[in-house]
């Protein structure tokens, strides 16, 4: 069987032939390009999401793994899940709105970040990034990085006696840079963001779908306060 072109038995055969040093090696670069390709290939509206998804599809498979694997568990998806999700999401706009932002504006010039503009008073405008919010910002950043990203660096510090936290907290700094588009106060948040998420995750046994949707709520607040105006696109 041929993907683009490759033989998969063929790379599957190589791949479980591969010394730890040589995995490691592998894991390494397949994190710097899921944190670097979809900034510096510039593929339309979020297709990158698509080449990234199967990269760890592919990884995963030839380890006889899945997305279960990773967190995103079958059925991990309840009520509950969504209400915990709903609240997280809330609870992390609060903080940002009356506590991170007011604070690093007291302290510094933040520039006004732009990106989003084109959505305010627009419906359409509006709902297309909205779609794209829950599927690229919630479901596919949060299994590249909770996920994939944080579940391997763990692994790689299994012994340490707080492998998550470490996992955790070099996770959310990837995560923080993979926001450098909107500068170094939108680096912050993103990393504190991707920090707040992977505590849902420890408190709720892996489950992915926590931090999914908790995710998902929060860019959806986000994106109808400042469709509104409510809110300055930061």
């Amino acid at each position: 069987m041929k993907i683009l072109g490759v033989n998969y038995f063929y790379c599957k055969n190589v791949l479980m032939k591969l010394t730890a040093t040589q995995k490691l090696v592998i894991e390494i670069l397949l994190i710097a390009f899921l944190v670097f390709f979809p900034h510096y290939v510039p593929l339309p509206f979020y297709s990158y999401a698509i080449v990234c998804f199967a990269a760890i599809f592919f990884y995963l498979k030839k380890k006889h793994q899945t997305l279960a694997d990773i967190g995103l568990k079958r059925n991990g998806l309840t009520v509950n899940t969504i209400a915990i999700g709903l609240l997280s999401a809330i609870i992390w706009m609060a903080f940002n709105r009356f506590v991170y932002f007011p604070f690093i504006k007291h302290f510094f010039d933040v520039p006004e970040y732009k990106e989003y503009y084109f959505i305010k008073n627009h419906l359409f405008n509006f709902m297309l990034v909205l779609f794209a919010a829950w599927i690229v910002g919630g479901f596919y950043e949060e299994i590249v990085f909770r996920g994939f990203i944080q579940t391997t660096i763990q692994k790689w510090f299994k012994r340490k006696q707080f492998s998550f936290w470490i996992a955790a907290i070099l996770t959310s700094v990837l995560f923080g840079l993979y926001h450098w588009q909107q500068g170094i106060f939108g680096v912050i948040p993103a990393a504190l963001g991707g920090f707040y998420w992977s505590i849902l995750l420890k408190r709720f046994n892996g489950n992915l779908w926590y931090p999914i949707l908790s995710h998902a709520f929060y860019d959806t607040i986000a994106l109808t306060m400042i469709y509104f105006g409510v809110l300055s696109p930061q």
